[in-house]
């Protein structure tokens, strides 16, 4: 009989990967029980782990949700996809990280890039989709090489936006735990088996919500079940999990369904399919808020095996990190620079040694600043949609980039392990102007900002981008991460109504559209609607919220993405024909990228970025020469 269902459910686990991470025998078993749940609640399960497959590959996942969303799109629409990962992750950035696959030590982008995956499933149609990642989000240098895949190929389709729904276990930065085996008892992985709890309806009362006379697991509920109830059960071995989750179905939010109370429950004990041991289902008086209706996964029973000390301990070095961190950047953000160059525009760097500037226009010099400061002179200095991407080579052999746009000074800094911080000034301005503004920047790089301030931490930065320009860059990146791209044209609008060019991260989240025309890019900005505030501080600030008319071939803002995240939407960016070929020079940089929240470029990518940025360079003898060609 034909397979009428129009949910997926893929459910992936990497146990044993190389580059000598650590075995996680309890992702097979997360995988296992998740996709048995998802069969047993009207899902088209899909399971992928490295018990099954010799290896799990970004050939195979490509293979196989091709060919499940394939099978239901031919014959209805794509209801909801739900991607499942557990195993070892990684983040690089605010929003940015990857689900490590079994070759990902071998070949940098055998990695689930997440908020690439996300772009691209734009383009397959699904109305809902769920992202759920039982997996660290590790800072580590031994990451350093991994750029990561979108997974699925760009098909011939316009992109349409979706409903969103994520969860993990933890924040950037942060662990998530494998409670390891004891005894008879079975290695399992902890966020997992709280999270099968909730959609099992093992909860009480009050995490379930009344829609149409009957009672319900939503999205909502579903996220505050994970945050009351999460921290708890870490802290019975020791550990630390705080969750993140963010929910944003707004039609169908439903998971779980309680059955009426009329309905006789099963005489049969339900057991649990696809999970590493077929075993019986407890009897239902055995726990606290059992489902009376059985559940189709087991329960496990989680038990305290650990005192809080080790707990305690982990906290307190995370917080030193993150307010480490936030330092940093405070530190870097007020070194001093320049308030005004008679040009018009200029770049100021400090920190860390460096060896040469290239501009991908106008004229670079030196004559009468201190050193490590440059005024750039464009063909017009009273052009205010003016810029140039300017490539710096460091003192270690890496490169970064940044851009000058006319009327701002551009102010980089270079920490000693090689990573840069950017930030663009409006000309005149006194470097206390803006301290809010670069304080919540260093408290966002940090980690250190709860789920309701992001939302509103990207509003208030939207106030400020056009006085302190990265800030627009920065606020879209949290729109891209919850898909907001409503929220990423409105900003790309406001660039254009203020007469400024849109920075090319901006356009590349989904800002809008590519053309490459004379050696620039430009971007169409459809128009958004008027919607509904979703803070206080949103509803303060009429500009989140409020309609934007559609742009058209507006100047973006450099050739090189300004941070590093935006690279991983340079395959799903919507580009016109004639921005082909640049697409497929920035994909020749993506290999060599190095660490931090900008764009840095290793050794061996130099030209490459050189070529990206359309800058040509004359080599001499003397190595303090530089020229900058129009």
């Amino acid at each position: 009989m034909p397979d009428s269902r129009n949910r997926i459910f893929v459910s992936v686990a990497v146990s044993k990967p190389d580059g000598d991470l650590g075995e996680l025998p309890g992702v097979i078993r997360a995988s296992e029980r998740m996709a048995a749940w998802a069969d047993a609640h009207d899902y088209i399960p899909l399971l992928i782990n490295d018990n099954d497959f010799p290896e799990v590959t970004i050939e195979l996942l490509r293979t196989e949700i091709s060919k499940v969303i394939k099978e239901v799109t031919n014959r209805s629409a794509l209801r909801r996809i739900v991607i499942f990962f557990a195993g070892h992750g990684a983040s690089f950035g605010i929003d940015d990280q990857s689900w490590m696959l079994s070759n990902w030590d071998k070949r940098p982008t055998e990695a689930v890039k997440v908020s690439s995956l996300q772009r691209m499933l734009e383009y397959y149609g699904p109305e809902q989709v769920t992202i759920i990642g039982d997996a660290c989000q590790e800072f580590s240098a031994k990451f350093i090489e991994v750029v990561g895949s979108p997974v699925l190929d760009k098909p011939a389709e316009e992109r349409r936006d979706y409903e969103l729904d994520r969860f993990f276990p933890v924040d950037a930065g942060s662990q998530a735990f494998m409670i390891k085996a004891n005894g008879e008892e079975q290695a399992f992985c902890l966020f997992t088996e709280v999270m099968l709890d909730i959609l099992e309806g093992d909860a009480p009362e009050k995490y379930f919500e009344t829609i149409d006379g009957s009672r319900h697991v939503t999205s909502q509920t579903l996220a505050m079940y994970l945050k009351d109830n999460l921290a708890t059960e870490a802290g019975k071995y020791g550990v630390i999990m705080n969750p993140r989750p963010r929910p944003g179905f707004y039609t169908d939010r439903i998971y779980y369904s309680l059955p009426k109370q009329d309905m006789p429950a099963s005489s049969k004990p339900l057991r649990a399919r696809g999970s590493s041991t077929d075993r019986i289902i407890l009897p239902l008086d055995s726990v606290d808020y059992r489902s009376p209706f059985g559940r189709s996964v087991p329960r496990l029973a989680l038990t305290e095996r650990s005192d809080q000390a080790h707990a305690g301990e982990l906290a307190e070095a995370l917080k030193e990190t993150h307010f480490t961190n936030e330092r940093d950047y405070a530190a870097a953000a007020y070194d001093e620079v320049s308030d005004y160059f008679e040009t018009g525009c200029g770049i100021c760097f400090s920190g860390a040694e460096i060896n040469k500037v290239h501009a991908s226009r106008g004229s670079l010099s030196q004559e009468y600043l201190p050193p490590n400061w440059y005024r750039l002179e464009l063909s017009n200095d009273h052009d205010p949609l003016l810029w140039a991407d300017v490539v710096v080579e460091h003192g270690d052999g890496n490169s970064s980039s940044a851009c000058i746009v006319q009327n701002f000074i551009t102010a980089i800094h270079v920490f000693e392990q090689g990573r840069t911080n950017v930030l663009h000034r409006k000309l005149f301005a006194s470097v206390k102007e803006g301290q809010d503004i670069i304080s919540l920047l260093g408290r966002m790089h940090a980690g250190l900002l709860t789920e309701n301030e992001i939302v509103d931490s990207a509003a208030f930065l939207r106030w400020g981008k056009h006085e302190v320009i990265t800030v627009g860059v920065v606020a879209s990146q949290f729109y891209d991460s919850i898909r907001d791209t409503e929220s990423l044209r409105s900003i790309a609008a406001f660039y254009a109504k203020n007469n400024q060019p849109i920075p090319l991260d901006i356009v590349l989240f989904g800002g809008g559209r590519l053309f490459f025309r004379d050696g620039s890019l430009y971007a169409n900005v459809p128009a958004t609607p008027l919607r509904e505030p979703r803070s206080e501080v949103e509803r303060e600030r009429n500009y989140t919220f409020s309609a934007t008319k559609e742009v058209f071939e507006h100047p973006v803002a450099g050739r090189v993405p300004w941070m590093r995240q935006a690279w991983g939407a340079i395959e799903t960016a919507d580009c016109h024909e004639s921005a082909k070929e640049w697409r497929a020079l920035a994909l020749r940089v993506l290999p060599h990228l190095g660490a931090g929240p900008f764009t840095l470029v290793k050794r061996e990518g130099r030209d490459a970025l050189l070529a990206l940025a359309g800058i040509v360079t004359r080599r001499e003898e003397d190595t303090g020469t530089m020229r900058a060609m129009d």
